[in-house]
């Protein structure tokens, strides 16, 4: 498999590989059975990086694959969930958001509950044009505290964070870059 662009695994039961990245005006997720996957030669895929529009190669075929639109406004939406993938609970996806000023957020989080077929859009309202230098600052990654099941997460180029309980706004910093 090769990756043309960042992306993040995560577990598909029984013994899956999932995938999400980005992918034009979605978010695209991918699920491979790592016993499946098939080899290639680096010269298969030596040119193909740089013109491809492609997110993902594999000479071996998902064993699911679906788009979530990042059009999706704030709250709750109903998806179709491929059966490969209903086995996964609960997916924190940070992505970029459309703001329409400075003051609008400029990030959410995609919560996806595939089991459930739902995926919840909190806006980060934290996240502003005014407040954050986006494309040099991102929310990178985010994940839900077992115990208070509060979201907490990094932010690249300003340190690490926990959310208060709706989920969109800043409750504090835990690490805090100068």
């Amino acid at each position: 498999m090769a990756l043309n662009t960042y992306c993040r695994p995560f577990l598909v039961s029984p013994g899956g590989l999932g995938i999400w990245c980005p992918e034009g005006r979605s978010i695209r997720f991918a699920a491979f059975d790592p016993n499946e996957l098939k080899g290639f030669d680096l010269a298969e895929i030596a040119g193909w990086f740089k013109p491809s529009s492609d997110r993902i190669y594999s000479r071996t075929p998902p064993i699911a694959d679906f788009e979530v639109p990042l059009t999706f406004g704030p709250g709750m939406h109903k998806i179709e969930v491929p059966p490969a993938l209903a086995t996964v609970d609960e997916l924190i996806v940070p992505t970029s958001y459309k703001a329409m000023s400075n003051d609008d957020p400029a990030f959410a989080l995609f919560v996806l509950y595939l089991q459930a077929g739902l995926v919840e859009v909190l806006p980060q309202k934290w996240f502003t044009g005014a407040q954050y230098q986006v494309g040099k600052q991102w929310i990178s990654r985010a994940a839900r505290d077992r115990e208070s099941h509060r979201i907490f997460g990094e932010c690249f180029g300003a340190g690490s964070f926990v959310l208060e309980d709706d989920g969109c706004r800043l409750a504090e910093w835990m690490e805090k870059k100068s």
